[in-house]
């Protein structure tokens, strides 16, 4: 993904593209297993995936409908909240027990660990096709020129913001050009306005995603060129600027704040319609909808204030990837196929894993929107033509992320000194990268 502005063109158009010959097929000795005919063969699969009741609602169905289509093949699923998923995923790659299709949020960590299948042969020879996704589109799944992963959509993250509670304070809605420290004022107001018990904006200081979009409105980021793009004194503004909410009364208490996640619409405290605003994956805002009774609208999160950079940038949404020993890769993309290309199947499925990467697929949902999901897909064409290419992942990214969190933890228990937390996110982002 080279260029965010080329991607405007293919997400709004239908784009065809053929795909040249990647490389030829691996033989069996080399990691790949050789594409055979299975058609009469019974096969079973597991397949794990974290996320929302709503997407595992959404997945089930569509395995259903595999099933159906092929009931030669039997799909296990293994599906589980976000939280823990990934030391779970861990510790079975390193029992020699994960399952046959891993649904991830990027490759690097499997691909590093020796644990995601070469796809690239069932991408050559179709059994995965992607002639209507954007080439762009598909660069995320790979790694040295090969397929590890099929990207399930395109994301972004926003700020989600109750649009009730705002009109009970009086106010009007937020523009879309505020500032941290303009949000900061509004918040105050709306705090003011709605009593005791409410919250400006739930505490998302832990987390490393929106730390990098901090960090990218000053030209910054997490992670570049193999060593760190930002130093200790990034990382203290970040910590200080939610502290400084924190004791403003702006955040939810520090046992709350321990309590709701905020990483999903399960662990938030966001739908208990308390909390005025959220950041979040695009994805997500359908799932939030249908998860508290009050309207919810989408807006552009804090700029950097006059003369910062963007910070934006578009983002390949989960991943199906094989695992390396599974013992039926073919049935395993066959799966991936169906998924991303079957009309009945897309339709299940929706925009919950990010706008769909397919043209075909995304012309066809058009004609079926909800409102919620005109709110999202409107959002997003304009959230493109501003945001940039995504930056490199970090290996060992989850370990780094836990370490991030912990720190944060610590300063809003007092545990620790902003500059101490501080120093602890720079030693994590050390480990992880000469791990």
């Amino acid at each position: 993904m080279k260029n965010g502005k080329k991607l405007v063109f293919g997400l709004l158009s239908i784009v065809l593209v053929a795909l040249s010959a990647c490389s030829n097929p691996q033989t069996e000795g080399q990691g790949t297993a050789p594409v055979k005919d299975n058609k009469n063969e019974k096969v079973e699969l597991r397949a794990t995936w974290s996320g929302t009741a709503g997407r595992h609602e959404r997945t089930l169905k569509v395995i259903e409908l595999f099933e159906k289509k092929y009931p030669n093949i039997k799909i296990n699923a293994e599906y589980s909240g976000t939280d823990g998923f990934s030391d779970k995923l861990n510790t079975q790659i390193a029992g020699g027990n994960a399952p046959d299709l891993i649904n991830v949020g990027g490759i690097t960590d499997l691909v590093a660990r020796g644990a995601a299948l070469d796809i690239t042969p069932y991408v050559t020879s179709k059994e995965i096709n992607l002639d209507k996704f954007d080439p762009a589109l598909l660069e995320p799944g790979k790694d040295n020129g090969k397929f590890y992963g099929i990207s399930l959509g395109t994301n972004g993250i926003g700020l989600f913001y109750n649009a009730d509670l705002i009109k009970k304070a009086g106010m009007e809605p937020p523009k879309d050009t505020l500032s941290w420290e303009e949000y900061e004022a509004y918040g105050k107001e709306v705090v003011k306005a709605l009593g005791p018990g409410y919250y400006a904006f739930a505490d998302q200081s832990r987390y490393s995603l929106y730390m990098n979009y901090f960090l990218r409105q000053t030209g910054k980021t997490i992670y570049k060129d193999g060593k760190a793009g930002f130093d200790k004194a990034d990382v203290v503004r970040w910590y200080t600027m939610w502290d400084r909410m924190r004791s403003e009364g702006l955040l939810p208490t520090p046992e709350e704040s321990a309590t709701f996640t905020d990483l999903s619409v399960d662990t938030s405290i966001f739908p208990k319609g308390k909390t005025v605003f959220l950041m979040s994956w695009l994805n997500q805002l359908t799932a939030f909808q249908n998860g508290m009774k009050d309207e919810l609208q989408i807006t552009t999160l804090p700029s950097g204030g006059p003369g910062a950079k963007n910070g934006l940038w578009v983002h390949p949404s989960q991943f199906w990837t094989i695992n390396k020993t599974s013992k039926h890769p073919k049935e395993a993309a066959m799966f991936i196929n169906f998924f991303i290309n079957d009309e009945e199947a897309t339709k299940v499925l929706g925009s919950e894993r990010g706008i769909p990467n397919s043209s075909a697929v995304r012309d066809m949902m058009k004609q079926t929107l909800n409102p919620t999901e005109k709110k999202f897909y409107a959002y997003f064409e304009n959230y493109i033509s501003k945001a940039g290419p995504k930056d490199q992942d970090l290996p060992n990214g989850t370990e780094f992320g836990n370490a991030v969190v912990s720190s944060s933890q610590k300063v809003y228990f007092k545990k620790a000194t902003i500059d101490q937390a501080a120093q602890e996110v720079v030693d994590a982002f050390e480990k992880s990268v000469k791990k």
